[in-house]
């Protein structure tokens, strides 16, 4: 018997001294039994290099919170008892994240958003960065008060600067802090650093949420002021729009505002009493309704809501209180439908949607065996849940609703447009339409079409919706007379949307179709030289010889290494050495013949238009002894035209004739408002192909290698240039003599000529 005790003693003394080390560290957190550490690990640790505190982080929130990456389906951030990351949403187990960095924290954390390749967090007041590659924490520099709340938008679409630019956007406040107190923040870095978001205050104000709207180039932020009233004020620039204040049924602390991807300006503004959604930045505020009640609004009466989730294609979930779900769509208006399913309360579910559409509900529940924390999972099926609901959502009349530019992204330079098409086949009794909206009609203009496009095989009339976007150069100012439009910035993002009005919750797997539109340079636009005629075509030179190590000398006589068109300033030839990759063959030109260069405008491998805008172009190893046909007065200025020698002086350091005449900075002499005419005979340097002005070339033969920059800013938002090379013949040989000298001796000879003709015709008469 004895012994049977003594066994089970043993065991029990070895299950106490397996648990012994996770209750070594005193500065555990309670509640997280793996994170202690061995003693002798601790001891090893001090003999190397002390490892940094680390701390375990939890959610400052009485519920638990869910933060999705906009552009990963697959990554979310659970907020609750622990902070955990998942990069397979939540399928596999998580370890609690913990914060190991300079410093001792708490480990309260009031917020999250992704950005970029990190993950953007407050902690007890303060921001910082955890690299989700390389798993290290960063303080974010500038913030010189407490914050709470981080909040940025993510651009999925494309890597363009404009885009990326969206993605390193993250502002950061206080949230119920004065707005006269300026604390709010904005980094235009990912978050590395910030400077202060200026934005000056009426009476009064209380900060409730600063969200970054790019596709109406604004900042906005949502407002109360001390009436218990809230409104949206956009920032753009200098200017600041406020809407109209609506009332708010809570305290301020328990209002939400969710900002869905996909940047539409959709905005759903949310609190235990109240349900609000925003089709347009916050400009326009309606209620939540429910379908199949009359009038009736979400939430319903003595009723709460708990959560509620978004997608970026427009769903909506709600749960409330009483254990009810509500699904709805979002578009120009926002309506539910009530699910016949209820949810348990008892447990700290979180809601989202599915890669499918359907909803998940979601508890962590702590595993011990394993050291980490595991996820239950309950689905929804949305689809079968809209076959249950009273009175019943009819089925989709919508047989097809497609198209090509569904999430691709389009450029529109200066004077061009955009052309999309849709396809749309409805049922023969479906009264849905589709609807084009853009995010920034200030910015595009829009035309659509629907035209009938064929019959399918089932006699269904089928449909095709043609859509044209076109920039907007002017708008219509208060007295009615046009200035030019804030859309000529460079760098503006819009969002068209095509989206069947009037479906309500019905049609669910026909999301909207969304394309984005940026005004700027397409990539792949570029000049390129007319090369009709060519030393190669005409035989003067061949490929062969060309490839050949071939090389040139230019005069000290007619270049200047500083590019400043001064005459002596060379000490010695200079010797050229000729890439037929970069030029291929050279142009062919008479010397004796007024000549331009003829530039085409190319998108990627096609033609688009031959270039009808101003542009300069320079010798790129300072050649300067050719000239141009007209004179200022000739070209018709009624100010004084840029020149070269004017615009290199200029330039603070090295003169440069690459960035010294630009788009950036031309301004047309035909423009009344420039300097005064002062030197009519001198010459005019801009060519355009629709003018009389040429280059004149000397009686020289040579190789010239030209750079032309297309200098108009109102022809493109690219800065188009190109180089290529030119060969000058057809000079006579130069005179060894100076021409005085050489006259000279001509008149003397024929002095000498005449004497002797003369003597000569005087002796035979005497004869």
């Amino acid at each position: 018997m004895w012994r049977t005790h003594a066994q089970t003693i043993f065991i029990i003394i070895i299950i106490i001294m397996s648990f012994l080390p996770f209750c070594t560290n005193e500065e555990a957190s309670p509640g997280f039994p793996w994170s202690s550490t061995p003693k002798q690990d601790v001891e090893r640790q001090d003999q190397s290099i002390q490892a940094p505190s680390a701390t375990f982080l939890y959610s400052a929130k009485k519920r638990p919170v869910l933060v999705r990456s906009h552009c990963d389906n697959r990554l979310a951030l659970y907020m609750g008892k622990w902070i955990l990351i998942t990069r397979a949403l939540f399928e596999e187990s998580a370890t609690p994240l913990e914060y190991k960095g300079a410093g001792k924290l708490q480990g309260s954390v009031s917020s999250a958003a992704f950005v970029l390749d990190n993950l953007a967090i407050v902690i007890d007041g303060k921001l910082y960065l955890y690299s989700l590659t390389k798993g290290t924490w960063t303080p974010a520099q500038g913030v010189k008060s407490m914050v709470s709340t981080v909040s940025a938008l993510q651009c999925c679409f494309s890597k363009d600067k404009a885009c990326m630019d969206v993605s390193s956007c993250v502002l950061l406040y206080n949230l119920g802090s004065v707005l006269d107190d300026q604390q709010v923040y904005m980094s235009s870095n990912g978050g590395n650093s910030f400077f202060n978001l200026p934005m000056a205050p009426k009476a009064t104000e209380f900060i409730i949420g600063v969200f970054n709207m790019p596709t109406v180039s604004s900042i906005v932020a949502m407002l109360a002021d001390n009436q218990r009233k809230f409104s949206f004020r956009h920032i753009s620039g200098n200017r600041s729009v406020q809407t109209d204040n609506h009332p708010m049924r809570d305290p301020l602390s328990s209002i939400h505002v969710i900002q869905p991807a996909g940047m539409r300006g959709h905005l759903i503004i949310w609190s235990p009493h109240m349900l609000l959604y925003s089709p347009n930045h916050g400009i326009v505020i309606v209620p939540v309704y429910i379908m199949g009640e009359e009038n009736a609004t979400l939430p319903p009466p003595k009723v709460t809501i708990l959560q509620v989730a978004t997608d970026d294609n427009g769903a909506m979930a709600v749960l409330t209180s009483d254990g009810v779900l509500y699904y709805g769509r979002a578009g120009l208006e926002a309506t539910t439908v009530k699910f016949a399913s209820v949810i348990d309360l008892s447990k700290d579910n979180l809601m989202l949607f599915s890669d499918y559409g359907d909803l998940m509900m979601i508890q962590a529940r702590e595993d011990l065996l394993l050291i980490g924390v595991d996820f239950d999972h309950k689905v929804i099926i949305v689809q079968q849940e809209l076959t249950r609901t009273t009175p019943p959502v009819q089925s989709c009349p919508v047989e097809q609703f497609h198209s090509t530019f569904a999430g691709e992204l389009f450029y529109i330079d200066m004077g061009s447009t955009v052309h999309l098409s849709a396809v749309y086949i409805p049922s023969p009794l479906c009264k849905f339409f589709p609807l084009v909206t853009v995010t920034e009609s200030k910015l595009l203009s829009l035309d659509e079409k629907c035209v009938e496009d064929g019959i399918t095989t089932e006699g269904t009339k089928k449909y095709r919706l043609d859509i044209e976007l076109k920039q907007l150069f002017f708008m219509e100012a208060a007295d009615g007379t046009l200035k030019p439009s804030s859309s000529l910035r460079k760098g503006s993002l819009s969002t068209v949307a095509v989206d069947l009005m009037g479906r309500n919750v019905s049609c669910k797997d026909f999301n909207p179709l969304k394309a984005h539109i940026l005004i700027g340079c397409p990539p792949g636009k570029h000049t390129r030289v007319l090369k009709d005629i060519t030393t190669c075509t005409k035989g003067t030179f061949t490929q062969e010889q060309l490839q050949d190590n071939f090389s040139y000398v230019i005069p000290k006589a007619v270049y200047d290494p500083q590019h400043l068109f001064r005459p002596g300033s060379a000490s010695s030839d200079l010797h050229i050495s000729y890439s037929i990759t970069d030029y291929f063959c050279p142009l062919l030109v008479y010397h004796d013949t007024p000549w331009i260069p003829s530039l085409e405008l190319w998108n990627g491998n096609e033609f688009v238009e031959q270039v009808s805008a101003d542009f300069v172009l320079f010798e790129v190893n300072g050649m300067y002894n050719y000239q141009y046909l007209q004179s200022v007065e000739e070209a018709k200025c009624v100010s004084q035209p840029q020149n070269w020698t004017s615009l290199l002086s200029q330039q603070k350091y090295q003169p440069n004739p690459n960035t010294a005449w630009t788009r950036n900075n031309y301004k047309s002499c035909k423009d009344s408002d420039g300097p005064p005419l002062t030197d009519p005979e001198a010459q005019y340097q801009v060519l355009n192909m629709g003018t009389r002005n040429r280059v004149l070339f000397p009686n020289y033969n040579g190789m010239y290698v030209f750079r032309v920059i297309v200098v108009d800013p109102s022809y493109s938002y690219c800065m188009l240039t190109t180089t290529f090379s030119v060969y000058v013949y057809g000079a006579f040989p130069p005179h060894p003599l100076p021409s005085c000298v050489a006259l000279g001796i001509f008149l003397a000879i024929f002095v000498v000529l005449l004497l002797i003709g003369f003597f000569l015709s005087k002796r035979n008469y005497k004869k």
